[in-house]
């Protein structure tokens, strides 16, 4: 017996050879990314792994591949690792890069995508890259101890026939319990199988609260005006030069976001940590929200100000 065996015995010979001569794309090597790519590395199906960001003794508590020896490491060259120890058989590549519209053509090769990002606006940008190039791609999130998984193919709807751009909160301001990262990417690795596979799936976003034992799952259809649906691609045309500038002294960035509600924001800031303010902008840290979505972060690169942001501020 070798080690596909118990998932031979379920699937066939057949369909385990086709998942192994499969690669899936895995975007954010996070809670939902560590879980996902492990799960799908042990059913035999090649990686993928982009994430701009380091493991963080915080992270210890969902991200599930990685241990203390891996603090400070990149995500993903610290989930390669593991990820290689467990099957040496498939091949894992790893990026550990800012992950945005430049770059976003080395989602071409995969077969499908995994969306373990933390922000609407990466996951804009993976629906328009996967939109316009073909590609199916399984929507996933998770907070507190609810979330929310969608399988979106080439030829359903969109997320943006269902979703759209808001300062949301996010796991460092409001945290989220390790066993709903879990359920949400265990179900993001099952639609993956099944579409690698050629299975149908239909166009359901389930929604999952594993303190409150509640499931539901809503029927999405296509959007009339969504414009991804209709061939407008906003988000791959993006400029970064605008959302992001370096400022001549070390150590500082500017970033331009959504125009944020600091008086929820501050909220969900005061709840680990002091925040100062004047009614105009709040500071917390290394970051300082001002009320026309400008914020000043204080970080050593790029990667690190945008990583902070996203997981303060949101979006």
């Amino acid at each position: 017996m070798d080690r596909y065996d118990r998932q031979k015995l379920l699937l066939g010979e057949e369909k385990q050879k086709i998942l192994q001569g499969k690669t899936a794309a895995v975007v954010g090597v996070g809670a939902l990314g560590t879980v996902a790519a492990e799960l799908l590395a042990r059913a035999g199906v090649s990686l993928l792994l982009i994430d701009r960001d380091v493991v963080e003794e915080s992270n210890l508590q969902r991200q599930l591949l990685f241990d203390e020896q891996d603090v400070g490491k990149s995500k993903a060259i610290a989930a390669k690792e593991k990820l290689s120890k467990i099957n040496s058989s498939i091949t894992i590549m790893e990026k550990p890069v800012q992950f945005d519209n430049q770059n976003i053509k080395m989602l071409d090769d995969v077969d499908i995508v995994l969306d373990c990002t933390d922000n609407l606006e990466t996951r804009f940008l993976v629906n328009d890259h996967c939109r316009k190039q073909k590609i199916p791609w399984i929507y996933g999130a998770a907070i507190k101890t609810s979330g929310y998984v969608m399988p979106i193919v080439p030829e359903g709807p969109c997320l943006r026939c269902f979703l759209k751009e808001a300062n949301l909160e996010t796991c460092d301001t409001v945290g989220v319990l390790n066993t709903v990262t879990t359920i949400i990417a265990a179900e993001q690795a099952t639609l993956a199988l099944k579409i690698l596979l050629g299975e149908n799936v239909e166009p359901i976003l389930s929604y999952h609260d594993v303190w409150n034992d509640e499931h539901k799952k809503l029927m999405i259809t296509k959007k009339a005006g969504c414009p991804a649906c209709n061939g407008v691609f906003e988000y791959l045309d993006k400029k970064d030069t605008a959302v992001l500038v370096r400022f001549c002294s070390a150590g500082k960035f500017q970033i331009r976001g959504n125009k944020p509600d600091l008086g929820s924001i501050k909220e969900r800031w005061s709840k680990i940590g002091k925040v100062y303010g004047d009614g105009q902008m709040i500071c917390f840290g290394s970051i300082t929200l001002f009320e026309d979505g400008r914020a000043l972060v204080r970080a050593k690169t790029k990667e690190e100000a945008l990583s902070i942001y996203s997981r303060l501020v949101g979006n």
